[in-house]
């Protein structure tokens, strides 16, 4: 008989008793049955587990290729983002290539604005003394007119007002046209700094290609200031053929009492003819009208020197000049001047500058003054009362000289007044209309 068969003394009858979990907490006691079922099942997943993992770890020690293959598409992967990047870098590089090659356009074409602004307030420096110069000459620019140019839409969507804030604004592009009067022809600066300093605040602009695309804004600002160089050559022309005809009108009248003005000596030139760039030619323009201001000036000058005013202005003729009646023995004579009728004692003025050679008596003139001017001109008053001046005193146009009288071979008072030129007798009337014609210009 089996020992193991063999029960022992007790045993029979009583039941086995199953694993239990006792779990304290807190004084507080559980207990959990662990029920063979739940302890096979248990087992049984543990196996499974180990079972295939084991299985897959010879699954993949033996296939190696499958972890090749993935560690190719990793690099594969990895390769694709590395290509990525580079690209990426590569358009970076050229945004910032076209960037700075962008900029230095900006820089350049400000470069070239403000070099060209820089000249205008030169310019308007020299205009400032030329029409300073014309004005004391008389003449007055006339009103010029310059076209606007028309502007582009892409203007219209961005307009600027340079002269004003330099900030972006909807408003006019461009000053009005007596903005420009006001600032150029005075030959002020302020508009060109406020140019300058506008162009630079937008060039300063990283934004600036974007938003105004391509030449807008210097394109407007280039036309500007082309605008304000065609308003300073038109004034200047206008100026300069304003003094030419001034000059010319001066010239006529003198002509006509036979006083002829030199003419520059323009002997020895030539060439072809190649229009002038109103751009580079600036200062042949200033220099033409300097050129015609000074012959004005010379012109006048030349025309006040000479005796075209009158000795008593506002009296009348009572006896002209050429032949007449003499008053005394009824013959035939030669009056050699005019004879104004006036009260003894009316003042007598010189009617030009000139240098005393005679104060005092001569014969039938009575007492008399008489006066050498340029060009080889004499002026002589006689019949005075008296007389205010000495021999070798120099005298300025509209000096008083002395006093009406009837000293002499003379009938009543009344000033006999003579022009000769070169020692020979004048007709005093023709010296004093073109003296009346060359007031309105002198």
């Amino acid at each position: 008989m089996n020992p193991s068969s063999i029960r022992e003394p007790g045993s029979f009858g009583k039941r086995t008793e199953l694993p239990t979990i006792m779990i304290t907490n807190n004084g507080k006691s559980k207990s959990f049955v662990v029920r063979p079922a739940l302890i096979a099942v248990i087992s049984g997943l543990l196996f499974t587990f180990m079972v295939g993992y084991f299985g897959a770890t010879a699954y993949l020690i033996f296939r190696d290729d499958l972890m090749g293959a993935s560690q190719a598409r990793h690099a594969r992967t990895l390769h694709e983002y590395e290509d990525r990047i580079a690209a990426l870098r590569i358009k970076l590089d050229r945004v910032t290539s076209r960037q700075l090659l962008d900029q230095k356009a900006i820089e350049a074409k400000v470069a070239d604005l403000v070099g060209r602004q820089e000249k205008l307030a030169a310019r308007g420096g020299k205009m400032e003394q030329l029409i300073s110069k014309a004005k004391i000459s008389g003449l007055k620019a006339a009103s010029v007119s310059i076209p606007m140019k028309r502007p582009s839409r892409s203007d219209k969507l961005n307009k600027i007002d340079f002269f004003k804030t330099g900030s972006i604004r909807a408003g006019t592009l461009a000053p009005k046209q007596d903005k420009f009067s006001n600032l150029f022809l005075r030959g002020s600066t302020s508009g060109i700094e406020a140019l300058n300093q506008s162009t630079l605040r937008l060039a300063s602009n990283d934004i600036l290609s974007n938003t105004f695309g391509g030449d807008g804004v210097f394109g407007q600002v280039a036309s500007d200031i082309e605008r304000i160089q065609s308003y300073q050559i038109a004034t200047i022309e206008g100026l300069r053929s304003a003094a030419q005809e001034k000059s010319g009108k001066i010239v006529a009248i003198l002509k006509n009492v036979g006083i002829t003005i030199a003419k520059k000596d323009n002997t020895q030139i030539g060439g072809p003819f190649i229009p002038a760039d109103s751009s580079i030619d600036f200062d042949g323009y200033l220099n033409a009208l300097d050129s015609s201001l000074s012959n004005l000036n010379k012109i006048a000058r030349t025309a006040k020197a000479l005796p075209f005013a009158n000795p008593v202005p506002g009296k009348k003729t009572s006896s002209r000049f050429g032949l007449r009646t003499d008053p005394f023995n009824g013959r035939r004579a030669v009056h050699s001047g005019l004879d104004f009728k006036a009260k003894s004692g009316t003042p007598v003025f010189a009617t030009a500058s000139g240098i005393v050679t005679h104060a005092g008596r001569k014969g039938g003139y009575g007492k008399m003054v008489e006066i050498k001017h340029v060009g080889g001109f004499i002026t002589r008053y006689a019949h005075l009362r008296r007389f205010y001046v000495k021999e070798g005193q120099k005298i300025a146009l509209g000096k008083k000289i002395g006093t009406v009288g009837s000293t002499g071979r003379s009938t009543g008072p009344h000033l006999h007044y003579e022009v000769r030129r070169n020692g020979k007798a004048r007709n005093p009337a023709h010296y004093l209309a073109a003296g009346r014609r060359l007031k309105k210009l002198l």
